[in-house]
């Protein structure tokens, strides 16, 4: 089949709904645009041509004379081979029966895309007259300018439907991910740790929201910290897709939903719709900054080198540090005369790195770029360490935040997180590591995929830091993936596998 110019039949009016119709149309498509409230259909004809009119001048004639829209599947116009693409709440019941109301109008030729984020397309599959026509389209908000769609088959899915759809929204400039059918599917499922570690954090009292978003954001490059980021998508519908998937899982505790946004949720405390959630939104102040540590100590002149650290080594250079090189190297690590050791974190806390060391331990959390970095956490087990350490980053242009001694700290303990369910999710068989990758550069904005991350920390890196971790915790959420364990013990460069 050839869904080229293939009539489009969109499911519910809502912001999705709106926005994958005005890609359908933009792309020359005809296109139906069905939902029972005619008010919804009204709005988001005026929202897609005030969209469109600013690269389109005729959009208002191109809304008018291209979309249909309707209140019932029934009134709209049979064409052979519709891709019907439903949008409608997230209720496996009202999926199902409306794949089987298009079917009946449509005919049997018709695809049936579904834009689900946290159902089983082999579920809604089942429920249907034809569930080798049912797929998964999944698009990500906003939906004409997000270039992700992960293409999901079920068991029951048709290849060449799957393919269809894949040339079809590659064919909307958009980039596909192939997936098989799995809760979460790629980036709902992937993107877990990235909330649950900071709430975990969050918890423990080791960092408040404010500083774990900074460093994320800093320090991780990533485009929004997970708590502003939850207060943007809404607590509820955050914590839904985390209790689906837990559920879906079986009840896996990696994961595993926070009380605390469960008391967020039970308090109303939204995010940003309802004014308040990890933080305010009430116009009346500004949202409280992190204050970084500071120092009135004179930065170290020069500090013995043991081993080999690229973060720590990039980090000295940027402090115009003087290196002597201490043998034996053992385990890599910065010692200041008469005050202690400074070292990138492998996973453990400050305290548990002194009692080895029989010294005094500053712990610098990990980066995405250490040369361009402009903050770090850390935690420490000697206040003389860190004025000498805060100075030192500050000579390089960094601030240091500090936390309570916590294992993995920040960064570190997320990316790994991200890392080890990205090579899990590979192992599964639901997506190859590249499609992995994309799919989180592409539906999160991630500064880079996790396991091309993991790869550029290593994977020997990343299975020590959750190594260290669950050795801390004994949680099962820190459970390394038998995938990363392989990637480690192969000592990889390139191929993932």
């Amino acid at each position: 089949m050839t869904t080229e110019l293939a009539a489009i039949c969109v499911i519910g009016a809502g912001t999705m709904g709106r926005g994958i119709a005005q890609v359908a149309l933009s792309a020359g498509h005809e296109v139906s645009l069905v939902d029972p409230d005619a008010n919804q259909l009204e709005a988001a004809q005026r929202e897609m041509v005030a969209r469109l009119i600013r690269k389109h001048p005729d959009a208002e004639d191109m809304v008018r004379s291209r979309l249909h829209p309707v209140t019932a599947i029934a009134d709209t116009p049979v064409r052979p081979e519709t891709v019907v693409i439903e949008a409608a709440v997230e209720d496996l019941d009202v999926k199902r029966a409306v794949f089987n109301q298009a079917l009946e109008h449509f005919g049997s030729d018709a695809v049936l895309a579904t834009n689900t984020s946290s159902l089983s397309i082999t579920d809604i599959a089942a429920g249907t007259a034809a569930p080798s026509r049912v797929v998964g389209m999944h698009f990500f908000n906003p939906v004409p300018v997000m270039k992700l769609v992960e293409v999901v088959s079920g068991v029951q899915t048709d290849a060449q439907v799957a393919d269809s759809i894949a040339k079809l929204a590659t064919a909307w400039d958009k980039s596909v991910t192939h997936v098989r059918s799995a809760p979460g599917f790629i980036v709902n499922r992937v993107a877990r740790p990235f909330y649950g570690e900071a709430l975990k954090l969050l918890e423990e009292g080791a960092a408040c929201a404010e500083t774990v978003d900074a460093v994320l954001r800093l320090a991780g490059q990533f485009r929004m910290g997970p708590f502003e980021l939850i207060d943007l998508i809404g607590s509820d519908v955050n914590f839904t897709v985390t209790k689906t998937v837990w559920e879906a899982y079986n009840y896996d505790p990696r994961f595993a939903p926070s009380l605390i946004q469960q008391e967020l949720v039970a308090a109303g405390r939204l995010g940003r719709k309802t004014g308040h959630g990890f933080y305010r939104y009430d116009g009346a102040s500004e949202r409280p900054a992190p204050e970084p540590a500071r120092s009135e100590a004179e930065p170290p002149a020069e500090v013995g080198l043991r081993g080999h650290c690229t973060q720590l080594e990039a980090l000295l250079a940027r402090a115009d540090v003087g290196i002597s090189r201490k043998q034996p190297a053992g385990i890599p690590g910065a010692d200041i005369p008469l005050l202690g050791t400074v070292m990138v974190t492998r996973g453990k806390t400050a305290g548990e790195e002194s009692a080895l060391r029989g010294t005094a331990v500053l712990v610098l959390d990990r980066c995405l770029d250490p040369k361009s970095t402009t903050a770090l956490a850390f935690s420490s087990t000697s206040e003389r360490l860190t004025a000498a350490v805060v100075a030192l980053l500050n000579r390089g242009g960094i601030d240091g935040y500090e936390i309570a001694d916590t294992a993995g700290l920040i960064v570190a303990r997320i990316v790994a997180m991200l890392a080890n369910e990205a090579h899990q999710t590979v192992l599964n068989g639901v997506a190859t590591a590249d499609d992995v990758d994309t799919a989180m550069e592409l539906g999160t904005n991630y500064p880079l995929g996790p396991l091309r991350w993991c790869d550029q920390w290593s994977p020997a890196t990343v299975a020590g830091i959750l190594d260290n971790l669950w050795s801390e915790y004994r949680d099962p959420r820190y459970r390394t993936s038998p995938h990363l364990r392989a990637a480690a013990r192969r000592a990889i460069t390139g191929s993932r596998g």
